[in-house]
């Protein structure tokens, strides 16, 4: 007994004259898929997703760069997000750079430039608040997106199993940069103001 696909008939005789009708609840042959071979499929495709991880991310400073790129472009997202566009630093302007583009440094800096590029507009949007005030709401404004992203980023790379050795390492030390470069920026700022 064969089972139609295209009209949900089972095929009794000869040809389609003696089809009948499936019953609704009633499973064909084609649908009575035992579960072992569903188990047995998300297996093959867990390995095969993870091949494809290993792959991307085991190859050396290859898959530190592609990491770093997901943790550039979650903070990136935060940070445009909160900030605006305008003077963003998208990852298309930056896809095909040296090798030395994605360490911990020079990604802290982009980050960083990207957001305080955006402190002039900050304070001629707030002209009501102290010099202070503008600085200590502005810092806390980026460094909540920046951690955010920062966020984002740990849990997309820790969702593929990634998220150890050299590329924890890296996004560490690019988050420390952030935090050192913002710092110092603070630092600067207070000091013209006194």
């Amino acid at each position: 007994m064969a089972v139609s696909l295209m009209s949900n008939t089972r095929v009794t005789g000869s040809g389609p004259r003696d089809a009948e009708p499936v019953k609704s609840g009633e499973k064909t042959g084609q649908q009575a898929q035992p579960a072992e071979f569903a188990v047995a499929r998300d297996e093959l495709k867990a390995r095969a997703n993870q091949s494809l991880v290993k792959a991307m991310f085991e190859a050396g400073g290859q898959g530190d760069d592609k990491a770093m790129r997901i943790f550039y472009g979650e903070v990136l997202d935060k940070l445009n997000a909160e900030l605006g566009t305008e003077q963003a630093v998208t990852q298309d302007k930056v896809a095909a750079q040296p090798d030395d583009f994605w360490s911990p440094e020079n990604t802290a800096d982009r980050i960083v430039n990207s957001a305080l590029g955006h402190f002039e507009t900050f304070k001629t949007q707030n002209p009501d608040m102290a010099e202070q005030e503008q600085l200590e709401q502005f810092l806390t404004k980026i460094t909540k997106a920046i951690d955010q992203g920062y966020g984002e980023a740990v849990k997309v790379l820790d969702g593929l199993k990634v998220f150890d050795g050299s590329i924890r390492d890296n996004a560490e030390a690019t988050q420390a940069l952030i935090g050192e470069r913002l710092a110092a920026f603070r630092e600067e700022k207070q000091g013209k103001q006194e």
